[in-house]
C-alpha cells in the first residue's frame, strides 16, 4: 500500500470517529514514526463506553469479520473490520492479556492521544506498554530505541 493512500484512509477514519475517544496505534503508529514501511492493519484503541457506537459507525462502511481466537488475549471488546482496498481495522477496548495464568489489564487514556495531520494518534509510550503486554519483543525494541533517540534529541 502506498503511503499517500494509507494517510488518506487514516484521515477518513479519524474524521468518521472524531466524536469518540479513540487513538490509532500499532503498526500505523510505527509507520508514522518512520519505524515501519508497510503497516499490515489499522489498530484503533477506544474507550469501553464508545466501543459499541464505534462498531456501529464502522459497520456502516466496513464488513465485520470474526476475529481469530487467541489463547492469551482476554480483551473485553475486540472487532475486526475489512473493506476492499483497505487494510483490516482492528478495534479494541478493555485490553487484557493472560500470562502465566495471571490477567494483566491495560488502561486506555484518550487524553494522551494527539491529533496530527487529521489523524488521532496514540503516544508511542502507550504502544511500548502494549507491545510488552502482547509479547512482541521486536516491536518493543523498535519503540525503546525510538524513545531513547527522542529523549537524546530533546536533551541536545
Amino acid at each position: 500500500m502506498n503511503n499517500e493512500k494509507l494517510l488518506t484512509q487514516l484521515q477518513q477514519l479519524s474524521a468518521t470517529l472524531k466524536a469518540f475517544q479513540f487513538g490509532v496505534g500499532g503498526s500505523c503508529l510505527l509507520w508514522q514514526l518512520g519505524l515501519e514501511t508497510s503497516p499490515n492493519d489499522i489498530d484503533i484503541v477506544c474507550s469501553e463506553d464508545d466501543f459499541a457506537v464505534i462498531c456501529n459507525e464502522l459497520a456502516a462502511e466496513y464488513q465485520l469479520r470474526d476475529p481469530p481466537p487467541h489463547s492469551e488475549y482476554a480483551t473485553t471488546h475486540f472487532a475486526r473490520f475489512s473493506r476492499s482496498g483497505w487494510p483490516d481495522i482492528e478495534l479494541m477496548a478493555g485490553i487484557a492479556v493472560k500470562t502465566n495464568g495471571k490477567m494483566q489489564r491495560w488502561q486506555f487514556n484518550p487524553q494522551r492521544c494527539h491529533w496530527q495531520n487529521g489523524i488521532c494518534w496514540m503516544p508511542p509510550a502507550d504502544w511500548l506498554q502494549l507491545y510488552q503486554l502482547f509479547n512482541r519483543p521486536q516491536r518493543v525494541a523498535q519503540l525503546r530505541h525510538y524513545l531513547v533517540q527522542l529523549r537524546l534529541g530533546s536533551l541536545s
